[in-house]
């Protein structure tokens, strides 16, 4: 399969910009924004496309990795190409794959899952001492607990469990962020703080989601209110790896 590198970052090119000018065309999101989009759901494409990379296809590349590191480098810098070009590709090219294929699958629910698995190197905070690894750790443990949703809201007792599990998991998070901010320097402080308001913010949304849940709702918006709040949560990580310096 992977016999030929030029050929392979060819058919990798022409492959992933075929399919983006497909998805973009057939979903009126080409070099626009469709009228009427709005900010949310792209939001919610951003996140699910940072979900779609970090548990379906990361994974699929390091498999394939060994077997031609050139040519997967080719197709990785064609996915984030794209994506850098039309934020949420990656959401609409496994939608549109869905579509095509007919498949009766909750998209939501299976990245919830998937979570489940996921690699936690996003979420590992190595450098910076206890404080800044405590975050790393709390983040993980709250991943893992909103990935076991699907599993578990299909009974009421367990899931009414869960949630105490989640609401306790987000508040030891806070806590371990708090522990951090006064560690920061001046000009990071901001930057740190305004990630934990939107980390609040989702957490309040998911609250709210659940509320609608068990007045009716399907559970298909608990799921994708869940995989928001974990990419909030990456974003948080994302922010301190990026920026540390204590």
């Amino acid at each position: 399969l992977f016999s030929s590198s030029t050929m392979i970052d060819r058919i990798t090119r022409f492959f992933v910009f075929a399919v983006y000018f497909d998805v973009c065309f057939s979903s009126g999101m080409c070099g626009h924004a469709v009228e009427g989009h709005s900010m949310a759901s792209s939001l919610e494409q951003q996140c699910l496309s940072s979900a779609v990379y970090s548990v379906l296809f990361r994974p699929l590349l390091e498999r394939f990795e060994m077997r031609d590191p050139t040519a997967l480098r080719t197709f990785r810098s064609a996915l984030v190409q794209a994506e850098r070009e039309q934020e949420g590709f990656l959401c609409l090219l496994i939608k549109h794959l869905l579509s095509k294929s007919q498949l009766d699958v909750s998209l939501h629910e299976s990245l919830l899952r998937l979570q489940g698995t996921a690699c936690s190197d996003d979420l590992k905070l190595t450098n910076g001492g206890a404080v800044v690894q405590e975050v790393g750790q709390r983040a993980t443990v709250l991943r893992a607990i909103l990935a076991r949703i699907p599993n578990e809201i299909g009974d009421r007792r367990t899931f009414l469990e869960t949630i105490k599990e989640i609401a306790n998991s987000i508040k030891k998070l806070l806590d371990a962020i708090n522990s951090l901010i006064p560690l920061l320097s001046p000009e990071l402080q901001p930057l740190v703080d305004q990630r934990k308001r939107d980390f609040v913010k989702f957490s309040k949304r998911f609250s709210n989601t659940l509320k609608e849940y068990f007045k009716g709702e399907p559970p298909e918006s608990v799921f994708n209110s869940a995989n928001q709040l974990i990419c909030q949560i990456v974003l948080f990580v994302k922010i301190i790896r990026e920026n540390i310096i204590l």
